[in-house]
């Protein structure tokens, strides 16, 4: 069986990577840009991988899936894209997301501390508490490396016998029934199961899961700390911060000199229809006022990012993965801003589906039917 993986991110990199170890398969892997590009959604220095999680306890056993994944993946290629910081997530103890973080730990019998306001002063005095504020540190989250995770997927592929082409932007996929046919430019190749996993591209290429998407902006802001030693990785973990309807999450310094500080929904969507022809630049004063936001739950850290940058993500209406196939064509999008940290777990259910293979991680809440119910449900 020959297996096509269009678009080669996250979530197409550990696709491939899984599609190259499965016997008789043959796997080839298409990329628009170049091998661990700018322009995705995966790009930024660091992600969080958690495993206490306030989107709900379902995604707790993909997550340990990920997390063995991942481990595999730094075994295989000898780098260490995964740091075992912890992370830290604060908020009110009577509000849905912290509840739901506290099921989840609960539930799975997850390590971690439970943290009062008064003991987070004293913990992290570079952080801002409010007396009703509680915390969580989850012991088994930390930071990934996004970029090197990317470049160790598709070489590991490689290394297996997958085929990448690098700078061939996929315009047609037509499904013939018993073959599918790509075409970049003036090339056509056949194959017979694709697996599309575009990003904020997919649209492009398969119109009709077009209307269960959505676009948007995404920010990742750097801060520069007044105390360095507050924000070094043994001093202050990973973290997520909910106050008054604001969000950040974070990494602690691993860059030598700055703190990342980020929100994902607070930058709308793309001003035009190409994605790789949009301006990457940010409005002055609302990159500035994001920053005066921050600084009230960080006072220890200079309140004017001193670096941005911008990537675009695909959400669906419920912020769940769309994974499912259209006869020969996988569909993996709809990461909605969460989606790294489980990219190895999501790569194996897309490459378990083009295969005709079964997972019992995969979730009905994935397919097609299920975000279209979803879309209709919002509409109404």
């Amino acid at each position: 069986m020959k297996v096509a993986v269009i678009g080669l991110g996250a979530t197409g990199s550990m696709a491939l990577w899984h599609l190259s170890k499965i016997p008789g398969v043959e796997a080839i892997g298409f990329e628009q840009f170049g091998i661990a590009h700018g322009y995705g959604a995966f790009t930024g220095e660091s992600r969080l991988f958690r495993m206490a999680y306030h989107e709900g306890s379902t995604y707790v056993p993909l997550l340990k899936r990920a997390k063995d994944l991942w481990s595999e993946i730094s075994e295989t290629s000898g780098r260490e894209l995964f740091h075992n910081f912890g992370v830290l997530s604060t908020g009110k103890e009577d509000e849905a997301p912290f509840q739901r973080l506290v099921e989840s730990v609960e539930r799975y019998d997850l390590p971690h501390e439970r943290l009062t306001a008064a003991e987070m002063r004293q913990r992290y005095p570079g952080l801002d508490f409010r007396d009703e504020e509680a915390g969580i540190v989850d012991k088994q989250g930390g930071a990934l490396r996004p970029e090197l995770a990317v470049l160790s997927a598709i070489e590991e592929a490689r290394a297996n016998g997958a085929e990448i082409r690098e700078h061939q932007k996929i315009t047609n996929i037509e499904d013939k029934g018993d073959h599918v046919l790509i075409q970049a430019g003036e090339e056509v190749t056949q194959v017979d199961r694709v697996i599309v996993t575009t990003g904020a591209w997919t649209g492009e290429l398969l119109p009709q899961v077009a209307p269960l998407l959505e676009v948007r902006r995404l920010a990742l802001t750097w801060f520069l700390p007044y105390k360095l030693e507050d924000f070094q990785p043994e001093n202050l973990p990973c973290f997520i911060r909910d106050r008054d309807g604001f969000h950040v999450f974070g990494a602690p310094c691993v860059d030598g000199y700055s703190i990342k500080i980020s929100g994902l929904d607070d930058w709308g969507v793309p001003l035009g229809a190409h994605v790789e022809d949009e301006d990457l630049r940010l409005d002055r004063e609302a990159i500035s006022e994001f920053g005066r936001k921050t600084h009230d739950l960080f006072p220890g850290v200079n309140p004017e990012p001193n670096r941005f940058s911008v990537h675009y993500d695909t959400y669906t209406a419920n912020k769940a993965p769309l994974i499912d196939a259209i006869d020969n064509v996988v569909v993996l999008t709809g990461g909605s801003g969460h989606a790294f940290k489980l990219s190895p777990a999501y790569g194996e259910l897309a490459a378990h589906l083009a295969v005709g293979q079964t997972s019992p991680l995969y979730s009905e809440d994935f397919r097609i039917s299920s975000h279209q119910n979803i879309k209709e449900e919002v509409v109404l």
